[in-house]
């Protein structure tokens, strides 16, 4: 084993070198050998190790631009450059993490303590950096949202805190946020639109590559008709057909494969021409349908952080914000006259809970979700609903909190959207799940941990 070095290493370097060679007495660790809570407490505790070493990173890379030591001293031609070399990145993650280094440290300065801590990660603190810069400049202001993201990043991954962080935009300057959006989704549907193709080629092997590229509207179509044809469909064991049912072998891609083929069967076997269309399609997309309509937009002037109502800025943000146009049920987004497009020729599924005279609560006379009460569920959980999961409602069921079989109602109150695999989890687990008794949404409960209650939860801590 490589030895340590002195006990009181000089210079910066050699400190970052000395914790080098600690860590490295693990490398030849038998992980196989360890208990599981040692080992996600160690992916833990090495995530606040590249955390802190990334705040570190960042301070030295902030004097390395005021003092111009790689142009002057090193004979780069700038510090990205000379960072993006020395650190192996890619050009375009190399340049940003020089842009924010010195923004993080000498501005974000709340952040950068959170980053030394290990209490947001690298890539959270730079969807932080981003998300405020874009913000008026009013320091105050970005300021309080600098903290209302710190807050929302103990729970949420970097994918999810670049969704919060745009919401605060959409809520402090919602023309200038929404004008943004909405040309830039014109401009990439119009860009996706003039490069679509398709193309079926013979790959030399006896198969074929299917390679193509559309607008998210063109997706949204092929997914409404593919998706539901691609529920894995159990397979009888051959050697005992009438004893044991496998699980289907599948996996996800093989099945989109397979149920396009057998929508491409299908139309050739009913002969129908494209332009009856035959059933129209049935695409759920949420909007409002004065948006539909008028497509109007918010009022002008700005908005304070009480403007909705809201005392809590964090609930401000997540009640404010509301895409341009409408949210497919598999997270594409859609400008409104995508959507308008798409109303003209589907069927439009209200979301309004009830409208029509639908029946929402069909009480203990169906187990089974009908249509309407579906829509419902969907409006309401948007996809699953288990803590940290966000799989679409096409991959989802709908599970009775109180069993159907014990007495349960078919009703949206007793129901909550659950994918498979935590539909299992439930059912075979010591989770457990309730409906908020204020606000009426989904929350689960953990197992006890060493013998202690755990409290009922929507979002899981980044670190358990």
């Amino acid at each position: 084993m490589e030895q340590l070095p002195p006990l009181a290493p000089t210079g910066a370097a050699g400190v970052v070198a000395a914790a080098n060679v600690l860590v490295g007495q693990l490398d030849a660790r038998l992980w196989a050998a360890s208990p599981a809570e040692e080992i996600v407490e160690a992916v833990h505790e090495a995530e606040r190790l590249r955390a802190h070493l990334a705040a570190l990173e960042a301070s030295l890379v902030a004097e390395v631009e005021a003092r111009k030591i790689a142009k002057q001293t090193l004979a780069w031609g700038s510090t990205a450059d000379w960072f993006t070399h020395a650190a192996g990145q890619q050009r375009t993650i190399g340049h940003r993490t020089v842009r924010q280094a010195p923004v993080l440290v000498g501005e974000r300065t709340a952040t950068h303590a959170a980053l030394s801590r290990g209490e947001v990660s690298p890539e959270q603190a730079a969807v932080i950096v981003d998300a405020v810069d874009a913000l008026p400049h009013d320091e105050a202001l970005r300021a309080r949202a600098e903290q209302v993201l710190l807050a929302e990043a103990t729970r949420l991954d970097a994918t999810a805190l670049a969704v919060v962080g745009k919401k605060i935009a959409a809520v402090v300057d919602p023309d200038g946020e929404e004008r943004r959006q909405q040309q830039k989704l014109d401009r990439e549907e119009r860009a996706a639109h003039l490069h679509r193709f398709l193309s079926i080629t013979d790959d030399g092997a006896g198969g074929a590559w299917l390679k193509g590229r559309g607008t998210v509207e063109d997706a949204a179509v092929l997914k409404a008709a593919l998706l539901p044809l691609t529920k894995p469909a159990p397979a009888l064991d051959p050697d005992h057909p009438d004893e044991q049912v496998q699980t289907d072998p599948r996996d996800h891609g093989t099945r989109m494969w397979d149920a396009l083929v057998q929508v491409a069967q299908h139309a050739l076997g009913t002969d129908l021409p494209p332009e009856c269309h035959g059933a129209r399609p049935r695409l759920a997309v949420t909007t409002d349908l004065e948006s539909l309509r008028t497509q109007l937009r918010p009022p002008a002037g700005r908005i304070d952080w009480t403007c909705l109502g809201e005392t809590d800025p964090t609930a401000a943000v997540l009640a404010g914000y509301r895409c341009p146009g409408g949210v497919t049920e598999d997270g594409g987004h859609l400008s409104p006259g995508a959507v308008r497009r798409l109303a003209c020729d589907a069927d439009v599924i209200p979301v309004v809970l009830g409208t029509r005279g639908q029946v929402l609560d069909v009480g203990r006379a169906n187990r089974l979700v009908t249509a309407a009460l579906w829509t419902a569920l969907v409006c309401r959980d948007a996809h699953c609903a288990f803590p940290g999961c966000t799989r679409p409602p096409v991959m989802c069921q709908a599970h009775h909190i109180h069993h159907w079989a014990d007495g349960g109602p078919t009703s949206l109150p007793n129901l909550v959207l659950l994918c498979g695999h935590h539909h299992r989890v439930l059912h075979h687990t010591p989770w457990q799940v309730r409906l908020d008794p204020t606000d009426r949404r989904p929350e689960f409960r953990p197992p006890p941990r060493h013998g202690v209650e755990q409290a009922w939860i929507r979002s899981r801590p980044r670190r358990e």
